[in-house]
């Protein structure tokens, strides 16, 4: 236990941000970790002072980052790198997957109750170009276990997307996405998974769970800056898959890959999904973020970590009357609740703010929701509960 407690006093000291106020929010965005803060500000400073015209950075150092960032992504997510396709957020890896279909009309995009506007606003406009069909399946009131059955029922030979959040922004659950996938695809139906909410929550791997595209951020559970995340493209699920946009990282690293007439050489790997124009100090903090995760604090440590705090959370909040649980017990690192007096949830989160006490409102779904980082202590869940016993009355 003192090992343990020595470990969390050593992550939390690199963290700035969870020592302001009880940090119950990376469902939103996570705390920036000092090697990141300090990557970014470096890189900004040097562009600052020395210009960003120096070709000779671009390619001795800018360009490898960028590569050590895919591979940093693909270990996250037992990937391949070349499987990797860096992007801005998860919504820009969910449109890549969208727009590239091979989409003819009639055709159906299926979406859940359960997604984000991220993840089915794509699907909408595709709708009206392409004139596809949309679908939604009813998950949301259902157990996470009969999710599967669900698809395999809801889905018909005309499907050919489905677009699913491995956790659920809306009310915690965590999906059986490998099931999921194999229902899916027995009907002939590819599988795009918004990743928002597992991605550096829980332990993913992209050869087991067996989808097409994974679509992460990496501003929440993998405390990077905004305007950085990753989309994997599974290599069998590549020559279907058309670019949406392109650009200079797009192109193969031949020589003349591309010319005025007609001629351009994209990539053979996911690289071929980039375009140009990255935040390369942003490049820099995610790549300092993912490594001090995976060297310093240790994946493992974190996502048992963050399942721990996850049910201390449910057990100490569940004890109030006044609160109800609705995540499933398959969860991860979201816990969602209403208030049983139909008290405001918008002035309860405000006056939690006033206490020290930072989570978030979800406002479609009129309940609260705290999201328990692996930088969280009992303590801080304890002050939860006791200011949400106070606030409610």
């Amino acid at each position: 236990m003192e090992t343990q407690s020595h470990h969390l006093d050593h992550v939390r000291a690199a963290l700035p941000a969870v020592r302001q106020y009880a940090y119950l929010n990376a469902g939103s965005s996570g705390p920036l970790p000092e090697p990141a803060i300090k990557a970014m500000a470096h890189e900004a400073l040097d562009e600052a002072a020395n210009g960003r015209i120096r070709f000779e950075t671009f390619f001795a150092k800018k360009r490898p980052a960028m590569a050590g960032l895919r591979a940093a992504f693909a270990r996250l997510l037992d990937a391949d790198a070349s499987e990797i396709a860096l992007t801005h957020n998860t919504t820009d890896g969910v449109n890549m997957a969208v727009w590239g279909q091979p989409w003819r009309e009639g055709e159906e995009i299926v979406v859940t109750d359960l997604e984000h506007e991220g993840g089915v606003m794509p699907a909408y406009l595709a709708a009206k170009r392409f004139g596809l069909k949309v679908r939604t399946l009813r998950l949301l009131d259902a157990p996470p276990s009969d999710a599967a059955n669900i698809v395999d029922d809801g889905l018909s030979h005309r499907s050919r997307l489905l677009i699913v959040s491995h956790v659920s922004w809306a009310n915690g659950a965590r999906l059986p996405l490998k099931e999921i996938a194999e229902a899916a695809h027995a009907r002939g139906c590819r599988v795009l998974v918004d990743a928002a909410q597992s991605a550096g929550a829980i332990p993913v791997s992209m050869r087991e769970l067996g989808v097409d595209y994974y679509a992460v951020p990496g501003q929440k559970w993998l405390c990077g800056p905004e305007g950085m995340g990753a989309l994997f493209v599974k290599t069998e699920a590549m020559d279907a898959l058309s670019p949406t946009f392109t650009g200079y990282f797009a192109l193969s690293d031949q020589e003349n890959a591309w010319d005025c007439f007609g001629r351009m050489v994209l990539a053979s790997d996911a690289r071929r999904y980039e375009n140009s124009s990255i935040y390369f100090p942003g490049v820099f903090g995610m790549l300092a973020a993912l490594e001090w995760l995976e060297s310093e604090v240790g994946w493992d440590w974190a996502f048992g970590r963050i399942a721990h705090l996850h049910a201390y959370a449910r057990k100490c909040l569940a004890e109030n009357p006044r609160i109800l649980i609705f995540t499933p017990d398959e969860a991860a690192g979201l816990l969602h609740f209403r208030l049983t007096n139909d008290d405001d949830p918008e002035a309860v989160n405000q006056a939690l703010v006033t206490r020290g006490v930072r989570i978030r409102t979800i406002p479609h779904m009129r309940c609260l929701r705290v999201s328990t980082g692996f930088w969280n202590t009992e303590a801080e869940i304890d002050a939860l509960a006791a200011a949400l016993k106070e606030i409610l009355g």
